[in-house]
């Protein structure tokens, strides 16, 4: 059965098809000698994803110089630092010995908590490029509404950075896992199961 969500994504090519892309799916983890694989994928999409959002958020300060913003380069700045600091802990994030990618075996439960983790840092990185798009659309309204764009975005990078630091406890201490997986989009959900599935046949 056809999932709008996947088909929305397909016809866009855009920001959702890749991180859809860039998802283990749960099997990927069941295999202990894959895991660690299966994590820097993962990793990778979401460092890649943000790559391209701090990019654009460059040409957005031009813009902003351009059209009279000078007020508000300092407080983009700022985002593009918290972008740079969080894609940098996202990309070198290392692991002790101990955890998820030294258990034998990780139970069921544990494992649908992983993949929620792992679909819910794409869905938050595909938060960040809404509200990158967002702070487009104020400066091309004349920067109506650039302040708020701006707040707005930095609260979705922290948020991020917060699910991050929650997903890296958890890989070291699998037992956290159940405990903290966070509230996912069930169209994410979905999305990536059959994205997932795909894409590996």
């Amino acid at each position: 059965m056809s999932n709008p969500f996947v088909d929305k994504a397909k016809a866009n090519m855009g920001a959702v098809e890749r991180l859809l892309k860039g998802l283990p799916i749960i099997r990927g983890y069941v295999d202990k000698e894959l895991r660690r694989d299966a994590d820097y994928r993962l990793r990778q999409t979401i460092v890649e994803a943000l790559t391209a959002e701090k990019q654009r958020i460059y040409a957005l300060q031009q813009k902003l110089l351009r059209s009279g913003g000078l007020r508000y380069l300092d407080d983009v700045d700022a985002v593009v630092q918290k972008l740079q600091t969080l894609t940098d802990r996202i990309a070198t994030a290392s692991y002790g010995y101990a955890g998820l990618f030294n258990a034998v075996r990780i139970k069921e439960d544990q494992l649908d908590a992983l993949h929620r983790f792992d679909v819910a840092l794409a869905e938050r990185a595909y938060e960040v490029a809404e509200g990158v798009d967002e702070l487009e659309r104020a400066i091309g309204k004349g920067n109506t509404g650039v302040e708020e764009a701006v707040a707005d975005l930095s609260d979705k990078l922290l948020e991020l950075n917060h699910l991050f630091d929650q997903r890296h406890r958890a890989v070291d201490d699998p037992d956290l896992l159940v405990g903290d997986a966070p509230n996912v989009s069930e169209d994410w959900i979905k999305a990536a199961n059959q994205y997932g599935t795909e894409s590996s046949q």
